[in-house]
């Protein structure tokens, strides 16, 4: 996993390692402790008080009466203005916008935190693939030559080989294929980063939360980030009031998709004309 300063951020190197290396890399001392501490506090605000919310990956978990011990909190855009803050760096946008293309979207935006003795996740991809298994349902040709989507974490705890770090399969994602129970996974690779530290790795790379076996938990911020195109996982305008689309930042708005018209009602757009590069029209 290539690590970089903030200071020192290569794009050009960064995106290749997601796409044709290992898949993932890291920046450090991304964010300041006092950002994180205060994201973490309303985490551990929500995931203390709110029931158990929807996770993924997780049948190890709930067969063995553990599933209490995986805790999230989704759409994290309405929990706190720290959230915006965190997502709308400009370094965040420049490497999504090289990655998925200028008009790139948030997917998701969740915490998840691991209380001790918490087990690991399945090996899996990310959306839009995480139902890959069923391939049926996909087009016919799809493959990994380019990324529909990256997944950004966001350290609360120390994410350590301990705590349960995700593990991830360098290089897997240059096969576009869902891991099986039969797949070697001698060569996993743990994603060891701490607060302050922001990782981004391509979804198609095989990976997973492993067992917390510390004494303490572990919470990160999960951030899916899509091309323009494709569906979100999670509705992330439902719970957001017309005082909050009305006043967020110009990137918040492009982040929620608000920039981009579709789908659109077009019995009732006066549009007559849009699509189009137009040199028919300059004669």
């Amino acid at each position: 996993m290539l690590v970089f300063e903030k200071n020192n951020v290569d794009r050009k190197k960064a995106l290749n390692e997601m796409l044709n290396g290992s898949g993932a890399f890291v920046v450090k001392n991304f964010y300041t402790i006092e950002q994180i501490k205060q994201a973490r506090d309303i985490v551990n605000k929500f995931a203390d008080n709110e029931e158990q919310k929807e996770s993924h990956f997780n049948a190890e978990a709930e067969s063995s009466g553990k599933i209490h011990l995986q805790q999230r909190v989704w759409n994290l855009f309405n929990k706190g203005k720290i959230f915006s803050e965190l997502i709308e760096d400009d370094i965040i946008f420049d490497l999504m916008s090289g990655f998925l293309g200028s008009k790139f979207i948030c997917g998701s935006y969740a915490a998840s935190r691991l209380l001790p003795d918490a087990p690991g996740q399945e090996p899996h991809i990310d959306y839009p693939y995480w139902d890959f298994y069923e391939k049926d349902s996909f087009p016919m040709g799809l493959n990994s030559s380019f990324p529909q989507n990256c997944q950004a974490t966001v350290p609360l705890d120390d994410c350590t080989e301990l705590s349960g770090a995700t593990a991830y399969y360098p290089g897997s994602q240059t096969n576009l294929r869902y891991p099986t129970k039969e797949d070697d996974f001698s060569d996993m690779q743990q994603m060891v980063a701490y607060p302050g530290d922001i990782v981004f790795f391509n979804g198609n790379c095989w990976h997973g939360a492993m067992p917390n076996k510390s004494k303490h938990q572990r919470a990160v911020l999960l951030i899916n980030f899509l091309p323009k195109y494709v569906k979100p996982v999670e509705d992330l305008l439902i719970n957001l009031d017309k005082d909050f689309i009305n006043n967020c930042s110009d990137k918040i708005k492009h982040l929620l998709g608000l920039n981009y018209p579709y789908p659109k009602n077009m019995d009732s757009s006066r549009t007559t004309n849009d699509i189009g590069i137009g040199y028919k029209g300059n004669k």
